[in-house]
């Protein structure tokens, strides 16, 4: 007799997962942040982009510091991005394109791009941690 699992639950016994519950909260917290700042989720999420989702926040969070002397190039921003994002999918992102990627990042912070005569668009006073 086969019985349905939840997705916490291990296969065999119905154990409890820790880890993959932790992980399933994670995405619907990072989701439901999403959806309420940014504006760039007005539809629902197909289950298979979740992943990207999870991939910007953790972008985010690593890789982009507050710093008051800093700036940095917009597309700098944009081509680590796609270069973390095709590491870990090997795939062009399809939900989070440049100008997501902008708006996540100026509502994430709490910054307006200005522009700089030498290098173009910059995030002034923040900086990209390798």
């Amino acid at each position: 007799m086969a019985t349905a699992q939840s997705p916490g639950t291990g296969i065999a016994f119905g154990i409890a997962q820790p880890r993959r519950l932790r992980k399933i909260a994670r995405t619907h917290a990072v989701l439901t942040r999403y959806a309420e700042q940014n504006r760039l989720l007005k539809t629902d999420i197909p289950h298979d982009n979740y992943r990207e989702l999870m991939l910007l926040d953790e972008f985010l969070t690593n890789h982009i510091q507050q710093d008051g002397l800093c700036n940095v190039q917009c597309m700098l921003l944009w081509t680590e991005w796609v270069r973390i994002f095709l590491r870990h999918t090997h795939r062009f992102p399809v939900m989070i394109l440049e100008d997501e990627l902008r708006q996540a990042i100026t509502n994430h912070l709490g910054i307006e791009i200005a522009d700089d005569d030498t290098r173009g668009p910059v995030y002034p006073g923040i900086r990209f941690v390798p």
